[in-house]
C-alpha cells in the first residue's frame, strides 16, 4: 500500500497518479486502434476524453449528494481532487449519457465504436486495480494462506493483486482476439465485458467491502450476473452474421441445401 509519493515538498496522491497514467496508456490503445481500423481518431479521442470529463463531475456529484453531511460547511471540498470520493455508478451513467449524445450528433457507429474503446477499457481496468492496491481499496477477506498480505492490521486475500491478474487476462485474450479471429462489429466488445462480469462474479467473494445480502449473496455479484447474461444474449446474435457467411459454399449455395 503507498497512499502518497512525497516529492520535496509536494504530496501526491499515488491512486490519482496512477489512475492518470492509466487513461494516458488507455488512450493511446484507443488512438492506435482507431488508426488501424481507419476509424477518424480525433473523434474517438473526443468522445473518450468528453465521457471521462462527464464521468468524473458525475460521480462527484452523486457521490455529494449520497453524502451531504460530508460536505456540510465545506462545499468547496466538493472540487478536492480525492480519488476516493467519487461514485462509479454515478460516474459510469453520466459517461455513457455524454457518450451516447455525442456518439448520435456525430453518426458514430454504437458497436464499431464501442470495439474500438475495448482496448483502452482493457488497459484501465489493470490500472484500476493498481490504484486500489495503492490506496488499500478493494481490499481482500481475511485468511490464512501463505500469500494473504497485511492490509488494516490483519492478513488478508490479495483480492487488488487478483483484479489485475484477471485484468491482464483478460486483455491478453482481447488482442488474441482481435487478431485471431473474423469479427462482426461488437463482439470484441461484448466478449470483453461477458469476460469482465464473469471474473467479478468469481473474484467478489474475496473482497471485504462488497454488499452482502441474506443468504451470503452478493449485490454485485447479482449486477455482474445480469451483465454477463445480457452481453451473451447480444453477442450470440452478434456472430450469427459470421456463422452465416462462414456455412456457405464458394458458389454462395448454404452447406443445409439450396436455400
Amino acid at each position: 500500500m503507498l497512499p502518497v509519493v512525497q516529492v520535496g515538498p509536494l504530496v501526491l496522491q499515488t491512486p490519482g497518479l496512477i489512475l492518470i497514467l492509466g487513461v494516458w496508456v488507455a488512450l493511446t490503445a484507443v488512438d492506435s486502434f482507431a488508426k488501424k481500423n481507419r476509424m477518424d481518431a480525433n473523434l474517438i479521442s473526443n468522445l473518450v476524453l468528453l465521457m471521462l470529463a462527464a464521468g468524473i463531475i458525475g460521480a462527484r456529484l452523486s457521490y455529494a449528494a449520497a453524502n451531504l453531511q460530508a460536505f456540510s460547511g465545506n462545499w468547496r471540498s466538493i472540487l478536492s481532487l480525492t480519488p476516493t470520493m467519487l461514485d462509479p455508478i454515478g460516474g459510469l451513467a453520466a459517461g455513457l449519457i455524454t457518450g451516447l449524445i455525442y456518439g448520435q450528433r456525430k453518426h458514430l457507429n454504437l458497436w464499431t465504436t464501442l470495439d474500438t474503446l475495448t482496448p483502452g477499457l482493457a488497459i484501465f481496468m489493470v490500472f484500476s486495480g493498481l490504484a486500489d492496491l495503492a490506496s488499500g481499496e478493494g481490499l481482500g477477506v481475511v485468511t490464512d494462506l501463505p500469500w494473504g498480505i497485511t492490509l488494516w492490521g490483519e492478513k488478508r486475500h490479495p483480492a487488488q493483486i487478483y483484479s489485475i491478474i484477471s485484468a491482464l487476462a483478460i486483455a491478453a485474450v482481447f488482442y488474441w482476439q482481435q487478431r485471431k479471429f473474423p469479427r462482426s462489429s461488437g463482439t470484441l466488445f461484448l466478449t470483453w465485458l461477458s469476460l469482465t462480469a464473469f471474473m467479478r462474479i468469481l473474484l467478489e467473494p474475496f473482497r471485504a467491502d462488497g454488499v452482502v445480502w441474506a443468504g451470503g449473496i452478493r449485490s454485485a455479484q447479482i449486477a455482474a450476473l445480469i451483465i454477463l447474461a445480457a452481453a451473451l444474449i447480444l453477442l450470440g446474435k452478434r456472430l450469427r452474421p459470421i456463422q452465416s457467411s462462414n456455412t456457405e459454399s464458394p458458389d454462395g449455395i448454404s452447406a443445409g441445401g439450396e436455400g
